[in-house]
């Protein structure tokens, strides 16, 4: 019993720490009132979230372009993350966007390309914690920025 209110203890340290030091960024959720440039969920079993956020430049051109989504699971399963853009990136132009960051103790780095989605799926324990962070790589030709993007994460 005093192993699993430790654990419980490591848990809520890390969940409240991921949520007081979310950086900032200068990607904004997409039809907000707000100005957020993170996103905090929390995943049980059969639910599921879509996030849509705007990506105003290329990451290299403006280091602070790019969107974080922090979230908490409770519940043995399957977690599943896609990405991809929502909007369109102008004629003869496309990006190459990624999405990195760790889901548990299991790494993510992915890439794709124009309207390319990217796709992870993984087993996860009881309870825990993900950063994900997405943003435009690089630009073809001269995409019609603000590109806004949607993020679907679901535990099943």
């Amino acid at each position: 019993m005093e192993k699993k209110s430790v654990y419980a203890a490591i848990f809520l340290c890390a969940v409240a720490v991921a949520g007081l030091l979310a950086p900032p960024a200068g990607a904004r959720p997409f039809g907000s009132a707000g100005d957020s440039n993170y996103n905090l969920l929390i995943l049980t079993p059969g639910h599921s979230q879509t996030i849509m956020f705007e990506l105003d430049d290329v990451i290299f051109n403006d280091s602070e372009t790019f969107h974080a989504c922090y979230f908490l699971w409770l519940g043995e399963g399957r977690i599943t993350v896609r990405v991809g853009p929502a909007s369109d990136l102008g004629e003869f132009s496309g990006a190459v966007y990624a999405t990195v960051g760790i889901i548990g103790l299991q790494p993510v780095i992915e890439y794709a390309y124009n309207a390319e989605t990217i796709s992870v799926s993984m087993d996860v324990p009881a309870a825990g914690v993900g950063m994900l962070f997405s943003s435009i790589i690089t630009g073809i030709g001269d995409p019609d920025f603000p590109v806004i993007m949607s993020m679907i994460v679901s535990h099943q």
